[in-house]
């Protein structure tokens, strides 16, 4: 019995030493919600849009190769009134500069989120598409005369590689407070911008991690 007892602890131990770590993005798989994603900026349907995947349920895609003066007047348009139909999209240049993502690019943004101070934290995220994407973390601090959040940090994840057909997953280490200690709070911003095309986004994951984790997350960064 004893070694019964000690065989079952080990497994117990090992199962919650391999337990991923919680999810700080709420909905980072985009599924909750029934007509958008909770949790997430709205899509536009012109640059952003939620889609289902076979296998996979619902992801993001951006569409970067849309006239750079139609996608702001209708990003302009669409927050004054999301319940707007979506315009039919303008045809450019497939190589054009003149599209969004010739200039600003297309974001989408998540929900803020808590920042521990002193603490570590692992971004992942699943990519494919016309081009290598970003997946930013935008750091903020409370300004106290300007009552609103401030920037104060950013870094990103940029895929090694990326297909506009076969998915791949990339992560790295980030700590918002180890050089800027007043953020308070942070969110994940999907982005795309050149070249024109198509980009594909799911499984958006942020947990906290320890120390060693994070070293060797920086160290594999450092070789890529």
């Amino acid at each position: 019995m004893r070694l019964t007892h000690l065989f079952c602890a080990v497994l117990l131990v090992c199962a919650a030493h391999a337990a991923p770590g919680e999810n700080l993005v709420k909905n980072g798989n985009f599924d909750e919600g029934e007509n958008r994603a909770t949790h997430w900026e709205a899509a536009n349907g012109l640059t952003t849009f939620f889609v289902t995947e076979e296998g996979r349920g619902r992801i993001v895609k951006m569409d970067t190769g849309v006239d750079r003066q139609q996608a702001l007047a209708w990003h302009k348009a669409f927050a004054a009134d999301p319940t707007l139909p979506p315009p039919a999209k303008t045809p450019i240049a497939a190589d054009s500069y003149g599209s969004i993502g010739g200039n600003e690019g297309v974001m989408l943004d998540s929900e803020l989120i808590d920042c521990v101070p002193g603490q570590d934290y692992r971004l992942t995220a699943d990519f494919k598409g016309a081009g290598k994407p970003f997946v930013w973390i935008k750091g903020f601090l409370w300004h106290p005369t300007r009552k609103t959040w401030v920037d104060g940090y950013q870094t990103r994840l940029e895929p090694a590689r990326v297909s506009p057909d076969t998915w791949s997953t990339f992560s790295i280490g980030f700590n918002p407070t180890a050089r800027s200690p007043r953020i308070q709070k942070f969110k994940v911003r999907l982005y795309a911008y050149w070249p024109n095309g198509l980009y594909y986004f799911d499984n958006i994951r942020v947990e906290a991690i320890t120390p060693e984790e994070m070293k060797q997350l920086v160290e594999q960064r450092s070789v890529r």
